[in-house]
C-alpha cells in the first residue's frame, strides 16, 4: 500500500474519532503523532489531511449538502461522511491532488471500510461535485 493510501486510511481513523465528538483537533493531533501505525511520512501526511478537513469542515459540509440528493449528511454513516469530507477536502484546498485521484481514493476506501453500497454512493457524490467545478 503506498504511503498517501495509508496517510488517507489513517486520517480517516482521526476524522471519525472527531466526527464522535469525544475528542476535539487539540486532542486528537497529539496522538495522531505518536501513533504507531505507518512510518512518520504516513502519519505527517494523516495529520495534514485530519487538520485540513477539520479546519474547513464547515465549507466541506455545505458543499457537501449542495450535492447529496435526497440525503441528510448527519444521516449518513460516520466512515462514508468522513470519506466525503477527506475526498472534498482534497478536491477543494490540494492542487495538487487531481479530482479523479481523490475521487477514486474514496471510492476504493469506502469499499474496503464502508458498506455494500459505499463505493457507488461516494463515487456518485464526489463525482457530481468534480462536475459542478468544471
Amino acid at each position: 500500500m503506498g504511503i498517501r493510501r495509508e496517510g488517507r486510511e489513517l486520517a480517516l481513523d482521526y476524522i471519525y474519532q472527531l466526527d464522535l465528538g469525544v475528542e476535539d483537533l487539540a486532542s486528537v493531533l497529539p496522538l495522531l503523532e505518536r501513533e504507531r501505525r505507518g512510518s512518520k511520512r504516513v502519519r505527517d501526511f494523516a495529520k495534514s489531511l485530519v487538520e485540513g478537513v477539520w479546519t474547513h469542515r464547515e465549507e466541506i459540509d455545505a458543499l457537501l449538502r449542495r450535492h447529496l440528493l435526497h440525503w441528510k449528511l448527519e444521516r449518513l454513516t460516520r466512515t462514508d461522511r468522513g470519506l466525503l469530507r477527506l475526498a472534498a477536502y482534497e478536491m477543494v484546498f490540494d492542487p495538487e491532488v487531481p479530482s479523479k485521484v481523490a475521487i477514486n481514493e474514496a471510492v476504493e476506501i469506502g469499499k474496503k471500510y464502508g458498506g455494500d453500497e459505499s463505493g457507488k454512493f461516494l463515487n456518485g457524490v464526489l463525482d457530481a461535485i468534480h462536475r459542478a467545478s468544471l
